[in-house]
């Protein structure tokens, strides 16, 4: 398939080869969230961020979610010694059933579709994803149950433009749970046949 481009230029898109040549976003799987160093601030949350924190919150609380929060999603922070153009905060969700948090392969099927689905979005200089699975409660004995915990971190040339692309990523991040859920019913689905 041929396109013409300004000047009478063509371009060749090939059937089946995507035609997206963007970088991937950092995606990252630990055994613990790391703690930030140094200076931290509360980001005063534009529209944009704002919107992009109830779109979320609505959809994790869909039908469509096999997933809860554990802690509310506030808005990010920003890095005091990069002068603001790095944003990062923090989403830590569970499976709403209580039978899911206990199994752990449903856990790692859920860690390896977000690794797939997040590092084609975004580019590794702006945009990174920290995934890590924690026992759900602390402090009980033998405990088995798992939340997800997610640390999205947003790089900018200005303070704003960091609060946009955390915005972005936040999106990024809402439709790759969203994409998970109906994955993951679909393999529950099968196991139980």
């Amino acid at each position: 398939m041929r396109l013409r481009a300004g000047g009478g230029q063509c371009l060749r898109l090939q059937g089946g080869v995507p035609s997206r040549s963007f970088a991937e976003m950092r995606v990252e799987a630990v055994g613990e969230i790391p703690k930030r160093a140094g200076e931290t601030g509360v980001v005063t949350v534009d529209a944009a961020a704002g919107l992009a924190i109830k779109s979320f919150l609505a959809a994790i609380e869909s039908d469509d979610s096999l997933f809860c929060l554990v802690e509310p999603v506030g808005g990010p922070s920003a890095e005091g010694a990069a002068g603001g153009r790095i944003c990062w905060g923090d989403i830590v969700l569970e499976f709403r059933q209580a039978e899911l948090k206990r199994q752990k392969s449903l856990h790692f099927l859920l860690i390896e579709k977000l690794i797939e689905l997040l590092k084609d979005a975004g580019s590794p200089e702006t945009l990174e994803v920290t995934l890590s699975l924690v026992p759900g409660k602390q402090g009980q004995p033998n405990q088995k149950e798992l939340v997800l915990w997610m640390r999205l971190t947003a790089k900018g040339d200005s303070p704003e433009q960091a609060l946009l692309r955390w915005g972005l990523g936040l999106a990024h991040i809402q439709q790759a749970l969203l994409f998970t859920s109906r994955h993951l019913r679909m393999h529950l689905t099968q196991t139980e046949s």
